[in-house]
């Protein structure tokens, strides 16, 4: 879906049809990954977060499509986008809570996606909403990549735990907020040490 949005379509003419002809070449490449031993396959879809009805009508398809037949676990990283002016923009008309997850969460629970990577450090996202994500493994992320200071292993904790209030601990698999690439290197290390200790201490 994401794909679909950031490139001009002179040939399908739908965007469902356009998306379906790039799933089956994702299929294609983490078919080739799968079979490298890659025990875990993370597709990203920021545009979940903006065409909520599409998600449901052919979004999680696509999704399916890209899957299909892989042996390995597979996962979607549902992400917010940084640095652009015209997401800054976007998010600022979004108020003080972001309850876009509550149209697609159920459906993304039925799908048969394994896992679903969420941010939840400083999202403005109600932890409440990953209830509905009952029977997935869920990423929670609890570094915020869009940060210039390094999380505490308390912090990283406070997060982990929040989230055990609405699904199991078996469910959570704690993890960064999106990549870091963007980050200075030295950063990244500290806010990844600081991950590693705050699932520690959240799991103590």
């Amino acid at each position: 879906m994401t794909i679909c949005d950031t490139i001009a379509d002179d040939h399908y003419g739908r965007r469902d049809d356009m998306a379906m002809a790039f799933a089956e070449i994702l299929n294609e490449e983490a078919t080739e990954l799968a079979a490298l031993g890659v025990d875990l396959i993370q597709f990203d879809e920021p545009a979940f977060n903006v065409f909520l009805d599409d998600v449901v009508a052919w979004g999680i398809e696509a999704l399916h499509r890209a899957i299909e037949g892989l042996p390995c676990d597979t996962a979607v990283h549902i992400c917010y986008g940084y640095g652009i002016e015209q997401n800054l923009r976007w998010k600022e008309t979004l108020g003080s809570e972001w309850r876009q997850y509550e149209q697609i969460f159920p459906a993304l629970n039925n799908s048969k996606i394994d896992q679903v990577s969420l941010e939840c450090a400083n999202s403005k996202v109600p932890m409440s909403l990953i209830g509905l994500l009952k029977d997935k493994v869920v990423m929670v992320g609890a570094i915020d990549v869009a940060s210039f200071e390094a999380e505490t292993p308390e912090q990283v904790a406070a997060t982990v735990i929040e989230a055990a209030n609405y699904i199991s601990r078996e469910q959570i698999r704690p993890c960064t907020n999106c990549g870091m690439a963007p980050l200075p290197r030295d950063l990244a290390l500290q806010k990844l040490k600081a991950l590693g200790a705050g699932a520690k201490l959240a799991a103590g």
